[in-house]
């Protein structure tokens, strides 16, 4: 039988999947509980030493979306279905709001995004639907 890859661990493969889901209460509860145990290998020792030096973060604020980004976007879009210019549109969305034209522009790009990203996860639910039907009939 072949041996075991260096970096491969049966008790390390419980804390990474749990590291991996955003559970790092229990990553941290199994890697306390394996090396109070004393029975740990070189894989779960280097988790635990990751844990305690837990890597710096970047440095700055983390991106936020515009404030009233959503309610921006659809002003703007129903202006802007209304026949209203996009200049014209973009200062009377401004003004409304009291933010700057910038400010409106970043909510509308993230309106936008997120309207597209609706359609498609939409669409491909409704072609997964038509899928399955089809297959029923």
């Amino acid at each position: 039988m072949a041996p075991l890859p260096k970096g491969f661990s049966l008790q390390a493969l419980p804390i990474s999947a749990a590291i991996a889901e955003g559970r790092t209460k229990d990553a941290e509860r199994l890697t306390y509980d394996i090396l109070n145990a004393g029975n740990a290998d070189k894989v779960v020792q280097k988790i635990a030493a990751d844990m305690i030096r837990r890597h710096k973060r970047p440095r700055g604020r983390k991106k936020s979306l515009p404030q009233f980004w959503l309610q921006i976007g659809e002003q703007f879009s129903w202006l802007r279905s209304d026949g209203v210019k996009y200049e014209d549109a973009l200062r009377q969305v401004a003004d409304e709001f009291g933010y700057s034209e910038t400010h409106v522009r970043k909510a509308i790009k993230e309106y936008d995004d997120a309207r597209e990203a609706s359609e498609d996860a939409t669409r491909e639910l409704y072609e997964e639907w038509e899928a399955r039907d089809g297959r029923r009939k």
